[in-house]
């Protein structure tokens, strides 16, 4: 994914949100229609930051012609959990010239955007995002942090979290 060039007009969006953006979701989707297909990845039972993001990313990783669009609150959240999915670069922007470079400089391929923005500045936000083309740009770098992802050591797991938790305590 990191060394698809481009832009994503014409790309598929998978929008994810979670309540906050319910008043003003009407218009978040009629602007993303005049950009092109657009899937709701969202759980109507479990409106919730998590669950989208989840969403979000397992289909932007299936679908090389997609990009990912969240919207929580602030847009923290969503790009934290986000840049937890493998081939996944999240950037939480507040600015078009944040969108534009994290396209030009970090090829992002999902966009985090916080609701309490408003949609007149979210507008600006998603139109410099979809257009803006990544021409390959600090590739080597891109590819090092790609590398991270494989190098990361897993978690640990329950039980030994457990282990050191009581450790401390007897400590």
């Amino acid at each position: 994914m990191i060394r698809r060039l481009g832009s994503h007009v014409g790309r598929r969006v998978v929008f994810g949100y979670d309540r906050y953006l319910l008043p003003e979701l009407p218009e978040y989707l009629e602007l993303l229609r005049l950009h092109g297909d657009v899937v709701e990845a969202v759980d109507t039972e479990n409106l919730h930051y998590l669950s989208s993001a989840q969403l979000v990313c397992e289909m932007v990783q299936s679908d090389d012609q997609s990009f990912g669009l969240l919207c929580c609150g602030t847009g923290m959240g969503m790009s934290i959990a986000a840049n937890k999915f493998r081939g996944i670069y999240a950037a939480r922007c507040m600015t078009a010239e944040d969108a534009e470079m994290s396209r030009a400089i970090n090829n992002a391929n999902v966009l985090c955007i916080a609701s309490k923005s408003g949609f007149a500045l979210n507008r600006s936000i998603i139109d410099t995002f979809i257009r803006t083309t990544y021409s390959g740009r600090k590739l080597e770098q891109l590819e090092t942090i790609a590398h991270f992802e494989l190098e990361a050591s897993p978690a640990p797991s329950v039980a030994i979290a457990a282990t050191l938790r009581d450790q401390r305590r007897t400590a």
